[in-house]
């Protein structure tokens, strides 16, 4: 793995531990609570989920319990990856979960095509947001859930700073903001149309359904 793949994966082993406890006894965030609603209203029933990003795997496991079929995880950090799958286990699903620890967009050729791909707070972590859609809009048959921070001053003005103070410490790790009109520009070119919305004062959270219905991979 990359220098900066390990950076990400370290930088975010050092919150596995508190967002594995925050589940545990609160559940899903609001946001993420949003999502699986989003995904829902679309039909779960037997879906095969991808999440890039997948963190501790609260939102796949939870659309699991819902009435999906079988869920991939993918995670830069060891530490999430480590919680997902000791989630899965007390939750009894293990069987139906498969977890890859790495970066998405370097092994996306292996990743598995299916009906349900999600990035929840994924796009903030990429610099070349383009390459990251395309890759995984490849990936999805059917519907394409994502948040990310949303166009409002409050949030800009967070990740801009964080940018900053990256830049300036030289941290291999930063976050990034990208404008919601080049992201959702790049999921409906990609063949998305979308049909779900809601935001909280940090972040915009969508949900896509391809238009074809093929879920063919391009590239």
């Amino acid at each position: 793995m990359s220098c900066c793949v390990d950076a990400t994966g370290k930088f975010f082993d050092k919150q596995a531990r508190r967002m594995e406890k925050y589940f545990r006894k609160k559940g899903l965030r609001k946001e993420q609570q949003y999502l699986v609603d989003g995904i829902r209203q679309n039909g779960v029933e037997n879906a095969s989920i991808l999440e890039v990003g997948c963190g501790i795997g609260a939102l796949h496991l939870s659309l699991l319990k819902a009435g999906a079929m079988t869920a991939t995880g993918i995670d830069m950090s060891e530490k999430m990856i480590a919680a997902a799958h000791k989630l899965s286990v007390g939750m009894d699903l293990a069987q139906r979960t498969h977890y890859v620890r790495g970066d998405f967009v370097a092994m996306h050729e292996a990743a598995p095509i299916s009906d349900v791909t999600i990035l929840d707070k994924v796009i903030c972590c990429y610099e070349n947001v383009q390459e990251l859609i395309a890759h995984s809009t490849s990936k999805t048959k059917r519907l394409y859930a994502v948040s990310y921070p949303r166009q409002h001053w409050i949030a800009k003005s967070i990740f801009r700073f964080a940018m900053a103070v990256a830049k300036l410490f030289r941290w291999k790790f930063h976050p990034y903001y990208h404008e919601p009109a080049l992201i959702r520009n790049a999921i409906t070119e990609s063949g998305f149309e979308k049909n779900y919305e809601r935001q909280t004062m940090m972040w915009v959270i969508q949900v896509f359904q391809r238009r074809n219905g093929t879920g063919e991979e391009r590239i």
